[in-house]
């Protein structure tokens, strides 16, 4: 079991579902509020104070959103350029928040500063807000990609099942090691672990050795890198039994999967 943190899950939901949802509604809306209050003066008086509040819980649930994500990719793996993109985006909320924060505070106190630069800051941050907009729009679009793209338009893999029929008529989920071997980078990554295989797919920003170390497995059978790194250590192992997807086919055993050999960490697949 992957142990349960405060971004996990709330009621046995995952938190990131439930938080982002937030983020892509806060986020742009108060985005779209500061542009207005920099170019129309007269909003200033009513919408100011609300407009810094939403800007600070739009921050906030960036943050949780990250960290969410983070443990979410922990259990069933995660998009790297979603993943990207959201810890960029906290930083650029953040960002957004600051300025709006300081133009607001000179606004209030013109004698600090002149007018001129008072107005160049708020064009400053009418420009962040455009910005915080675009990432706000990319990694939205790039979380529901990374979601809902394989669901509505599945390709189907022919090398991918080793479908082979049992006395019942089912199909076993045994995979091939040709298969493997094509998934060979962070962004679709499947090793082989003691003959079973696992989609690590976008974990190697999450793994506590390093991305470097997933990056140097991804399509290759890692069992004497896992063993040499993790062997006996029941974390690691429950973490890895998290991403496992099934079996390697033993109609496809004569087929020889490159070895990933872990020098100096690498091959670390925690």
């Amino acid at each position: 079991m992957i142990k349960n943190n405060i971004f996990d899950t709330v009621a046995g939901l995952p938190v990131h579902p439930l938080v982002d949802h937030l983020v892509v509604i806060a986020l742009p809306t108060f985005a779209l509020l500061t542009i207005a209050l920099v170019f129309i003066p007269k909003l200033r008086k009513n919408y100011g104070l609300v407009t810094l509040a939403g800007l600070a819980i739009a921050t906030g649930a960036a943050f949780v959103a990250k960290q969410s994500g983070e443990a979410l990719a922990m259990r069933v793996g995660y998009p790297t350029d979603h993943a990207n993109m959201g810890e960029n985006l906290v930083v650029i909320s953040a960002i957004l928040f600051g300025a709006a924060v300081v133009w607001f505070f000179l606004l209030g106190n013109p004698k600090m500063i002149s007018a001129m630069i008072v107005k160049l800051i708020g064009y400053a941050t009418a420009l962040i807000a455009v910005v915080a907009l675009v990432v706000t729009v990319l990694v939205g679009h790039s979380g529901a990609k990374a979601t809902w793209e394989s669901r509505l338009n599945p390709v189907a893999s022919p090398t991918a099942l080793a479908a082979a029929p049992s006395d019942t008529g089912a199909t076993s989920n045994a995979l091939t090691m040709e298969a493997v071997a094509q998934k060979n980078t962070v962004d679709n990554c499947w090793v082989v672990v003691s003959g079973m295989v696992y989609d690590l797919t976008g974990y190697a920003n999450s793994h506590p050795g390093g991305a470097i170390n997933i990056a140097n497995i991804c399509g290759t059978d890692a069992t004497k890198a896992f063993n040499n790194q993790h062997g006996g250590q029941s974390r690691p192992n429950n973490t890895l039994a998290g991403f496992e997807i099934g079996t390697i086919s033993a109609a496809s055993s004569s087929v020889a999967l490159p070895i990933a050999v872990s020098k100096g960490g690498e091959g670390d697949d925690d």
